[in-house]
Order: structure tokens, then sequence, then C-alpha cells
């Protein structure tokens, strides 16, 4: 076997764990031996995944070596988990979209103040001494830990330090400024750990990626600490690769389709559009039966009760969660692809990685949410659709019309450009480059 530079890699994630968490660490170990580096993935034993997809576990590729550790997690008194998508419970959903009981205060309070960073708090120091056994018979060059959960970088903080092995810090999403952590009461106390932990991953760690732009910037001002923006990506499967348009393998739905895919929160409900497209249906009567909303996955309670509201219901197709693959051919058929922005205090970081499937599928994205935010930048610098910010009706309303008026007269294409530099194999070639500067000599013997 070739000699190669190996990399342990720290998620929380892992198939078959379903929807978007999972894809970023999964799509770089698919590409990583390509570059010169053999991944080994750490991660739980029996977690508690809100979604399962089983069929992400052919995804890993042949001999890829995943250390599995048992996990104790609060979330478990919560039943909350989700086979193939479909809640084990019909109270579940309910429970997650926070509603404003007693009880329910009392847990978010318990679970921010005496769980911190996260709900996985209490793994870290089991598979720290864990992983020290692991790692005295199989040397590493490399340590690379992604979050959310951030407990992930504390285990790989303590790893980094006593072992002395470089150590990349991956954020999805942002720490102390995630929007979630202003629900859960947390005390002053609490704020300040926070705030200690998340300073000490940045400042300590060998290097530090993020997703997007408003991260960089935060990580910048805060901590004067530079990172590598290494976007989410889109993978290179099946259902994408062909030589043919995807428009001849997917033709466009005969109606008028807006079509999300992943989970729609009470956070990214969008009445402001829900109102002008019942505007459109109540005054056009062609409009209002060529009109499909097409949401595939979970979808909160309170979205659902905002389309019935605006008297909806009878263009809505909901589909529950398919596995992955599945929704390409809806992705790529689609009229228009919704992309919704969390409606949270600093919702410009938003880089949901739904964006980049949507970019690689080639139909018209509508992007409801800060016309200057990261998501948006993504579509202008790549000629991928239309952006519209949070209430601006008119705009949405104008921006509707046309991609009806072009889907009448069958021309509601794109010509997106740049696509490829988000590509899962562009975006790990970037990973890899940036773990050789930290490992200028080592390379590990497989």
């Amino acid at each position: 076997m070739p000699f190669m530079k190996k990399v342990l890699i720290i998620t929380y994630y892992w198939p078959p764990a379903g929807g978007t968490s999972v894809q970023r660490c999964l799509r770089f170990v698919k590409y990583l031996r390509n570059y010169g580096w053999e991944p080994m993935v750490y991660t739980a034993d029996n977690p508690n995944y809100a979604l399962y997809d089983e069929a992400l576990i052919r995804e890993i590729p042949e001999g890829i070596e995943t250390i599995k550790y048992k996990i104790y997690e609060p979330n478990n008194f919560f039943p909350r988990a989700v086979k193939s998508g479909k809640p084990q419970n019909g109270k579940v959903l309910d429970n997650l979209e926070g509603k404003k009981r007693l009880v329910t205060k009392i847990l978010w309070f318990i679970r921010g103040n005496f769980f911190i960073p996260d709900a996985r708090a209490l793994w870290v120091k089991p598979s720290v001494r864990y992983l020290k056994k692991v790692l005295s018979a199989r040397k590493v060059d490399l340590i690379f830990s992604s979050g959310p959960p951030h407990s992930m970088h504390l285990i790989a903080q303590r790893l980094s330090k006593d072992l002395h092995i470089p150590w990349v810090a991956d954020f999805r999403d942002p720490w102390t400024t995630m929007d979630y952590l202003g629900e859960m009461f947390l005390s002053p106390w609490a704020k300040r750990k926070h705030e200690r932990l998340e300073r000490m991953v940045i400042e300590n760690a060998s290097a530090v990626t993020v997703v997007g732009r408003t991260m960089y910037n935060e990580f910048k001002d805060r901590y004067n600490r530079d990172s590598a923006v290494i976007y989410n990506s889109y993978n290179e499967t099946e259902g994408f690769k062909s030589a043919a348009p995807l428009s001849e393998i997917y033709p466009p739905d005969k109606k008028f389709t807006v079509v999300h895919v992943g989970s729609f929160k009470n956070n990214r409900n969008c009445d402001d559009l829900w109102e002008t497209l019942a505007e459109m249906v109540k005054k056009d009567s062609n409009f209002a039966a060529r009109l499909e909303i097409k949401l595939i996955g979970s979808v909160a309670s309170d979205v659902l009760a905002s389309i019935e509201r605006y008297k909806l219901g009878a263009n809505l197709k909901k589909i529950d969660f398919i596995p992955y693959r599945e929704t390409i051919a809806h992705l790529c058929s689609a009229q228009a692809l919704l992309l919704p922005i969390d409606r949270i205090p600093n919702s410009e970081f938003v880089l949901t990685g739904k964006l980049f499937d949507y970019l690689k599928a080639q139909r018209p994205i509508l992007l409801i949410g800060p016309e200057k935010g990261d998501a948006a930048y993504v579509i202008q610098n790549c000629h991928a659709g239309y952006c519209c910010n949070f209430g601006d009706k008119e705009k949405m309303k104008s921006t509707v019309k046309m991609l009806y008026q072009l889907y009448l007269e069958g021309r509601n294409t794109i010509r997106s450009v740049n696509v490829e530099q988000y590509s899962a194999s562009e975006l790990t070639k970037q990973l890899a480059a940036l773990f050789d500067t930290l490992t200028p000599e080592k390379r590990t013997e497989l």
C-alpha cells in the first residue's frame, strides 16, 4: 500500500445519520485519498440522530477505518430519533419545535447550563482516554474535528495538546453566536464558559476552517484569527454524473413547481412568500391550477399551518423524508428551488449545505433571505438564481411572475457559471492542501 499521510476525523454525524450535517465529513472522506491522505473516522457508537439514511452507508469508501465509542447524552431522554426520516412518535416534532410549556423551558435550561458546550459534553473525557489508547497503536499525522456539536473540538484540542499532533478545527456553524443558545436561558456563568471554550479552540487549533465569509469575519474580528474558507459542496453522485445535459435526463416538471428539499423549520417559514403566492392564486385561476409547492422532508407544523392559513393547501405536495439520492430527480426537474434562510439575528452567515446541490441541479434558485448574506453571494457569483430580502413582497411577486412567465414560454432555465468550484472533489483538494502545510515532513505508513 502506498505511503500516505493519515488524518483522524472526529465527527458526531456519520452514516447512517441523515440530513445535511453528515454530508461535509462524508464527502471529505470520499476524496481525501485522491490527495495523499488516508482518513480514519471517530464517531459515536450509539448516537441519537434526528434522521437516519441507511443508504448513505454505501457512500463510505471501501476500507475506511471507523472507530466508534459509546456515548452518553441527555438527548437520549428525548424520543426524537427518526428511522428513514419517519418519527417514532407523532409528538416528536412538536417537542423539537420548542412549544412554550414549562417543562420544555426547564429542559432547555438544564441542557443549556449543565451540558456545555452541547449535549455531547459527557463524551469528551471518555473519548480522549479511549483515543489516546487507539493512537498509541495507530499513529496519525493530523486531527480534524468538525462541529457542531462543538464538543468534537474539545476532544481534538486535548489530543492535540497531549500527543503533539497538528489539529484543524472545522466550523460548519458558529458557536457563541448561534441563535439557539438564546433559547436556552443561559446564565452569565454559562455564557462566559461558552466564550472561554470557543476562544480556547480558535486560538489553539493549528488551523481553523469555516464554511463562509461571515464566519471568517467574525473569528477575525473577535480573535484576530484567520480561517480558511472551505465551502460546503455538491457531490458527484450517479444522479449528477452524465455527459448529457441534466435537463434531458430530468425534464422540467409540467406544473410550476416550487421545490424545497430538507428540513423546513419554523424559523425558515416564509409567510411573505406564501402571502405573495396566495395573492397570485386568487387573481389568476390558471396560475392556481399550475402552482405546486413541493416540500420534501420534515416540515414544521407552523409552516404547514401558515400554508393552510393562506389557503394554499390545494397547491401543496408534501413528501416525507426520502434517501438523499432520490432527491436529485426532484431538484433537477423543479421550476424553482426554494431556499429560505433562517430568520435569526445573524442570518447573513447561514450557508446551508443544500444550496450546493441546488447549484449542481442547474435550476433557478429562489432565495428568501439577506441579499448581502453568504448564500446570496454564492448564488449571485454563480448567476444561479434570484434573491429577495425578508419581507420584500414586491420583489418576490415580480420574481415569481417572471419565473412563471418563463415557465409558460418553456424558457425557465439558467446559465450558471463557476459551479465546479463547489464540487466535493475540488473542496477536498483545498482541505488536503491545508493539511499538507501543517505536516510538511510527516508521513505515516499504512
